[in-house]
């Protein structure tokens, strides 16, 4: 894993200047090397740079960026390329010669000798960018998943692209204007929507595409990747025998590295799977688990104590004191990247795991969105049920009836404002899938400014979202694994999960996002993935129980959870107040809108306004150590 850079259209002094700049706003992504290349593209100039965290191949064969000694192309990598031993032979058979036995070796040769189109034939993470000099054009590219990140800017005819927003705004050269669009989809959903940033100039690419860029800032993009299409004749007999063993490959090939490679051990059945498949395969495998000492009824160490043992791991549990984790909570704030209100937990798991001396570790990221993990695979079909009665008494009274029911029986004003916005929307799947999502109800964002506007829909996301999503209406727990795979774990959980693992030099590998999986289970119905009435996640439970023990199998979901909005009316709270203080006083949003936001979450602390008030303070303290005003 590491950090990739590159401007077209600027040259001199100048523009390696802003190079290096984005290269050591980087350095924690790739803390081992560096490397620079300069060349001439078209009338312009093309220059890429790179940060290297050493996984395959630490010798200075690895070095980026990476020159072809036969072509002169060029290439930055990040990611890793889990099959790159059979291309690799492949292309020694036709006659290519190589020098280490780095995966980025291997995509260098495979895209000097079949172009783009073998990006299709790639099993991996990864975020590139590959100068082809005798064509003259650069390719940029990401995974289908969207693991690995890739941000690009345009600004005063200059193309800049970068695996980092905070690289592009270190450049000098990108302007820190503020993106409203973008703004308004951090507090409608706690996350920034893509493509939009925090930054007028500044968008991310689209997870599954690539683009060619010639000479004259001439781009044509190509999508290369869409969820297959459900399979009616698959049954479940069928369904775990594919799922075994496609994850078992994907374990097998994702623990290959010349450095320690380490699992994420919760007491959850995603991570005790992916332990388990390791743990079979590889001795010594090591297993971590971050606890509370302070807290116990928190700690999941217990189970996965018991589940380690059953497996045969290494075990390592690695206690955290409230204090340690309050400050943690601090250099959080400073190390975002883009707001969010998740991955916390991941900052404190990986500066942990890291200080263990470990460089990799496998996660059970994508098991939720696959297999039916989230309780909205239960929920959103019932309401779409409920709201096809009432459908034809109209959005407005259908929202009256729904707020002043919810009124009758007591619940938080968060509750209210919410059912309010739920019943608008009647039976409509994606409608009612993003209010779920929802953190800030409507009536908030117009509170604090944030009206929809032109490039966002009137549920606040950008109006191109899932333009390439073709929902199937006879199979909902389908629907609902597309719309989870392509919008939250991609806009929030795959994203934080990078930044923040990277924030401590720390490569998060996912084997349930492998694309051998990916590809088949997509074409399992959502009635074989989850039937009506089983337990959530019904076939990974089914295909691999004889790794499950009793209480990781009866538990309810729980996750790593810190206290964070007990912290917010304590330890934290005058760091809250300051970066709200700051907010209003910038005027991105409407000081009274903020006011209400606290306010509401001072009188109801329990309530789900705890992370309305926890996005204004992310955003405060971003704002703040942005510059922003």
């Amino acid at each position: 894993m590491c950090g990739i850079a590159g401007i077209v259209n600027a040259s001199g002094d100048a523009a390696r200047g802003a190079l290096r700049r984005m290269n050591d706003a980087m350095v924690h992504r790739g803390p081992d090397d560096c490397g620079e290349f300069a060349c001439a593209f078209g009338e312009s100039e093309l220059l890429l740079g790179h940060r290297r965290l050493s996984i395959i191949d630490t010798s200075s064969c690895g070095h980026q960026p990476m020159i072809h000694p036969g072509s002169g192309d060029a290439l930055v990598f990040n990611g890793e390329i889990y099959n790159f031993a059979v291309l690799r032979e492949e292309l020694e058979a036709m006659g290519e010669r190589f020098v280490g036995h780095s995966d980025t070796e291997v995509l260098l040769h495979a895209l000097t000798c079949w172009g783009p189109d073998c990006i299709r034939r790639l099993n991996g993470i990864f975020a590139f960018a590959f100068f082809n000099k005798n064509r003259g054009e650069l390719i940029l590219a990401r995974d289908p998943a969207g693991v690995k990140p890739l941000y690009v800017a345009e600004a005063a005819g200059r193309l800049l692209f970068a695996s980092e927003v905070r690289a592009l705004i270190a450049s000098g050269l990108v302007p820190r204007s503020v993106d409203r669009r973008g703004l308004a989809t951090f507090f409608a959903f706690g996350a920034l929507q893509r493509p939009y940033t925090l930054f007028d100039h500044i968008t991310e690419f689209a997870p599954g595409s690539h683009e060619v860029w010639r000479p004259g800032n001439k781009r044509v993009a190509t999508h290369y990747w869409n969820f297959p299409r459900v399979d009616p004749r698959i049954s479940f007999d069928d369904a775990k025998q594919g799922l075994r063993e496609r994850l078992t490959e994907a374990v097998r090939d994702q623990l290959v590295a010349d450095v320690p490679v380490g699992v994420f051990l919760s007491s959850g059945i995603d991570s005790t799977v992916i332990a388990a498949l390791a743990a079979s395969q590889r001795e010594n495998v090591q297993a971590f688990t971050v606890g509370f000492s302070d807290q116990p009824d928190m700690s999941e160490q217990d189970v996965a104590a018991e589940s380690a043992k059953a497996l045969g791991l290494h075990h390592t549990s690695i206690n955290v004191s409230g204090d340690d984790t309050l400050l943690a909570a601090q250099r959080w704030l400073q190390s975002l990247d883009q707001p969010s209100i998740d991955g916390f937990n991941v900052f404190i798991i990986s500066s942990a795991i890291r200080q263990c001396g470990i460089k990799v570790a496998l996660a059970g990221n994508g098991g939720d969105e696959l297999f039916g993990g989230y309780t909205s695979f239960v929920d959103i079909p019932l309401m779409l049920h409920m709201m096809r009665y009432v459908d034809w008494l109209g959005p407005h009274i259908r929202s009256a009836l729904g707020y002043a029911g919810l009124s009758l029986i007591g619940r938080p004003q968060t509750v209210r404002e919410k059912g309010f916005d739920v019943a608008a929307v009647g039976s409509d799947l994606l409608g009612i899938y993003l209010q779920r999502r929802r953190v800030m109800s409507s009536f908030q964002l117009k509170a604090l400014g944030l009206s929809s506007a032109p490039g966002l829909t009137r549920d606040y996301i950008p109006d191109a979202a899932f333009k390439e999503l073709a929902l199937d209406p006879t199979d909902t727990t389908w629907d609902l694994s597309v719309l989870e795979s392509s919008f939250y774990q991609p806009n929030m959980l795959l994203r934080d999960a990078d930044a923040n693992g990277m924030a401590h030099g720390l490569e998060i590998r996912v084997p349930m996002l492998d694309q051998r999986l990916l590809d088949f289970i997509h074409t399992v119905p959502g009635a074989v993935r989850l039937p009506p009435g089983a337990p959530l996640k019904y076939l990974l439970r089914s295909t691999f129980r004889p790794f499950l023990g009793g209480q990781t199998l009866s538990q309810k979901k729980v996750g790593f959870v810190l206290p964070l909005k007990r912290w917010m009316l304590g330890p934290l709270r005058e760091l809250c107040e300051q970066s709200l203080s700051y907010l209003k006083s910038i005027e991105l949003l409407q000081p009274k809108g903020i006011d209400r936001v606290w306010n509401a979450f001072l009188r109801e602390p329990e309530s789900a306004m705890w992370s309305r008030a926890m996005a204004l303070c992310v955003l405060g303290t971003y704002a703040q150590k942005a510059g922003l005003r």
